[in-house]
């Protein structure tokens, strides 16, 4: 596998894998629960599920150990619960604002 030093302004340089389109590959942090925080390389021409490039797939780091990886799980369910609460009482919020603003017009 070729690679090539990337730089990352002020982070460590990465040794980059080319991926099999013959490209720099992507790095990227995993952000699922599975495997919380992990770095990967992936091919540039991919975006996500539906678009995945040439296929290109490598793991940087190693694997968190189960207690670790169980606390950054559990910080990550617990700030999609807190993010969704946010919603709910930004929402409660607009409509009793609507409401007080609409009887203040009912009084004047």
């Amino acid at each position: 596998m070729n690679t090539e030093i990337v730089d990352r302004g002020e982070e460590l340089d990465v040794a980059a894998p080319r991926c099999f389109c013959g490209k720099i590959a992507r790095l990227q942090t995993s952000l699922i629960e599975a495997n919380p925080l992990r770095g990967f390389h992936v091919c540039p021409n991919s975006s996500g599920r539906r678009k995945k490039g040439c296929g290109f797939f490598v793991w940087v780091d190693v694997e968190f150990p189960h207690r670790e990886k169980a606390l950054v799980s559990w910080l990550f369910r617990r700030l999609k619960e807190l993010e969704k609460d946010v919603g709910h009482r930004q929402a409660r919020e607009r409509k009793l604002m609507g409401w007080l603003i609409l009887s203040w017009d009912l009084v004047s």
